[in-house]
């Protein structure tokens, strides 16, 4: 879990900087997001809690929004 952690960092170091000196503020939104969201999975996954495949999780998602009978 600490190799994850670190990588995540490291990541986020690099990206980080980059954005804010390239002014991209939905993009470092969007960064942050999708990395806090691939760090708790990460984690979860790491510390053996079941946690649900993400296609599965799009899919049900997607299942949910169309309408019925399509």
């Amino acid at each position: 879990m600490i190799g994850l952690w670190l990588v995540m960092i490291l990541i986020a170091l690099y990206q980080v900087p980059l954005l804010i000196r390239e002014q991209q503020r939905r993009t470092l939104l969007v960064f942050t997001i999708l990395w806090l969201l691939a760090t708790v999975y990460g984690s979860l996954f790491l510390s053996n809690v079941p946690v649900p495949r993400p296609t599965d999780v799009i899919y049900t998602f997607f299942v949910k929004l169309a309408p019925e009978g399509q």
